[in-house]
């Protein structure tokens, strides 16, 4: 019994309750260390990117190469039975035929620039500073068989920093956009300038051609969308997806302006230091103000 005794007493001293203002220390382990948990969720998110990375690699080979195979068995065998049987063919199944090779062309030339949206941000953009103005009039001159009747306005654009292959390609997307749309107008026009701002630099691209509705301006941005009729105006709808994603690998931002037959604007911001810039910049602004 006095065995019992101590046991129960040495029990009830170990399981007293402490008072509210005694607090338990806390012992941080190196293991279970907030910075080290930190560390372990930035880990599976960079495993999980290049999971991610390695995925779409797979499926751009598919769409390069096990994809093409059959789009070309289809357009050819259907131009060997229009060119070879055609005396035989009645003219409804032959303008099937013609069907069948237009839609296979249109979906060929979809999976080239599904590829070149894929290719646009393979690599992570390498900044230097270059000379926009320069880039810019190499874009020019490459398109200038486009050019002719369209009255081109370019501004002395600034030295920004940029990686100039992609910056390139942005103002090869942007501009050819604006000709596309804009060929059709009585005076065709198309003005580029820059601005600086807080921590960036703000290049702008306008035209004065169909316009669209600019509620709907982000869906420009999207693969594969248009807001006007393909017969109209040919193209997939991947040049401005792919000006997007180069223009947010360098940590800017794109966003567009325009009302319908009143010509479009697009702006792009590229930060001038290392920070990702988070709005996008104002087209409207600028476009009543500095291109009126």
């Amino acid at each position: 019994m006095p065995n019992n005794r101590r046991s129960q007493s040495a029990a009830n001293s170990e399981v007293t309750p402490r008072t509210p203002s005694e607090k338990t220390p806390v012992t941080a382990t190196p293991s279970g260390s907030p910075r080290q948990g930190l560390e372990g969720e930035i880990a599976l998110y960079r495993h999980a990117l290049e999971k991610a990375r390695e995925e779409f690699k797979a499926f751009a080979y598919a769409v390069s190469h096990d994809l093409r195979a059959p789009l070309r068995a289809i357009e050819g065998f259907s131009k060997i039975l229009l060119e070879d049987f055609s005396k035989d063919l009645s003219a409804e199944p032959q303008r099937f035929l013609n069907h069948i090779i237009s839609n296979s062309q249109q979906l060929s030339s979809q999976l080239d620039d599904l590829l070149k949206f894929y290719r646009a941000s393979k690599h992570d953009p390498t900044k230097i500073n270059v000379s926009s103005n320069d880039i810019c009039k190499e874009v020019l001159s490459e398109l200038n068989g486009q050019l002719s009747g369209i009255s081109v306005l370019q501004g002395d654009l600034p030295p920004v920093l940029a990686d100039p292959v992609q910056l390139r390609e942005i103002f090869l997307q942007l501009l050819s956009n604006a000709v596309k749309y804009c060929a059709k107008s009585a005076k065709p026009k198309i003005e580029i300038g820059a601005k600086k701002e807080p921590g960036a630099m703000t290049f702008f691209v306008r035209d004065n051609g169909v316009g669209f509705d600019a509620r709907k301006a982000e869906k420009l941005f999207q693969v594969f969308q248009k807001m006007h009729n393909p017969a109209d105006f040919p193209g997939n709808g991947i040049g401005l997806a792919i000006a997007k994603r180069l223009v947010e690998a360098h940590g800017g931002c794109i966003s567009a302006e325009a009302e319908p037959g009143e010509g479009a604007m697009f702006c792009f911001s590229l930060p001038t230091g290392n920070e990702r810039l988070t709005s996008a910049p104002n087209c409207g602004s600028r476009r009543e103000k500095e291109l009126s």
